[in-house]
């Protein structure tokens, strides 16, 4: 995951002014055909306005059906922006606090755990040994959330909580079932009922490769399964099929359609969803308990609540990728968003998320 994350700091110098319409389209098909990207679908939004919506290409190639922008992607590990979301808002409903214990909302965790709090799972400093084996392959340690937590409990701590940043899949889904203590009902219908149905995101559902979800693009590949592990191949396009375990939804699990995604976007910029001192806490990069806040080796980039924190002078961003087919970033000072949706991992959506920003920020001189 990391490799997508420190390309972002390419970003760190913009300012936002007007871009011609057929520029950008310009630089997505080139990209597209470089990349050889079946579908994708962009949106460009300044302070919750879209002033870019466009769907590229083919959802379906077999078929040769048209990708548009209520088409349904996978958002594979940008789903976490939302999970964190939730949180923060049972933060504001006063029901959590991130300095709680995870084992205060779900008994029956490992005595180990003790020391894991409500804001390292969040920020991936929980040192929880890891629920996903193989996060392309889909592969994880057991069916069953419960049969999971069993294993997990078995396995030592890979740093003490609080002291190290590491990717985890198990942190979001011990947050997952907070939420689902703290609300009463599963996770996918807190989501539904708390922000999809009053935002109008009637194209958002939770679900894998198996599940039968309206509209959604048919998912390809450019990586090869090779002795058990997948990685990068040619620009040949299999057809690829994602698989998660439905506990692990609020990590990897959610599909929706472009359309979709700019209603989130814009109820974002409008306080509709957060006010903005607790938008300001989830985008906030978070400290070891050295005091030192995280940042990737020689960038301004760090990990808040749920997001990569790009905390570059009078130019901040948060973002998250998803899948290496999505991308989406919000560049908060420049109040510009950008979504790349694509149905192709291993397309490097984050460079083509730079390109068109690049199109809307262009660089300055370096202020620091």
């Amino acid at each position: 995951m990391r490799q997508y994350y420190l390309s972002f700091v390419a970003l760190l110098l913009l300012l936002a002014v007007p871009v011609a319409a057929d520029e950008t389209d310009d630089y997505i098909t080139a990209e597209m055909r470089k990349r050889n990207i079946p579908a994708l679908a962009l949106g460009v939004l300044r302070d919750g306005k879209i002033i870019k919506e466009q769907a590229y290409g083919q959802a379906n190639v077999e078929l040769n059906v048209p990708a548009t922008t209520g088409t349904a992607f996978p958002l594979a590990s940008i789903t976490k922006t939302f999970t964190a979301t939730a949180i923060m808002a049972l933060v504001e409903d006063g029901k959590v606090s991130l300095d709680d214990s995870a084992r205060k909302f779900v008994p029956g965790l490992s005595p180990l755990w003790a020391g894991v709090i409500v804001r390292h799972l969040l920020s991936h400093t929980s040192g929880l040994p890891d629920v996903a084996l193989d996060d392309d392959l889909g592969t994880y340690v057991s069916e069953t959330r419960e049969g999971a937590l069993k294993k997990l409990a078995a396995m030592p701590l890979t740093s003490r909580p609080g002291t190290k940043w590491e990717y985890n899949e198990t942190n979001y889904v011990l947050l997952a079932m907070i939420i689902e203590r703290l609300s009463g009902l599963t996770y996918e219908q807190y989501m539904a009922g708390r922000f999809f149905q009053p935002f109008g995101m009637t194209a958002t559902t939770f679900g894998d490769t198996r599940e039968l979800i309206p509209h959604r693009a048919s998912i390809y590949t450019h990586y090869q399964t090779r002795e058990g592990k997948s990685a990068p191949s040619s620009a040949k396009l299999w057809n690829y099929q994602y698989v998660y375990p439905a506990y692990a939804y609020a990590g990897a699990g959610l599909n929706t359609s472009l359309a979709d995604l700019m209603k989130w976007d814009s109820a974002l910029s409008a306080g509709r969803v957060l006010k903005p001192a607790t938008l300001e806490q989830m985008w906030t990069a978070a400290k070891l308990k050295n005091g030192r806040v995280f940042r990737f080796k020689g960038s301004t980039v760090g990990w808040g609540n749920g997001w990569m924190v790009d905390d570059a002078p009078h130019h901040r961003a948060v973002f998250h990728t998803g899948g290496d087919a999505s991308a989406y970033a919000r560049f908060l000072d420049d109040k510009l968003s950008v979504i790349i949706l694509t149905n192709c991992q291993g397309v490097e959506p984050d460079a083509i998320l730079q390109g068109v920003a690049a199109l809307y920020l262009p660089a300055v001189k370096n202020e620091q």
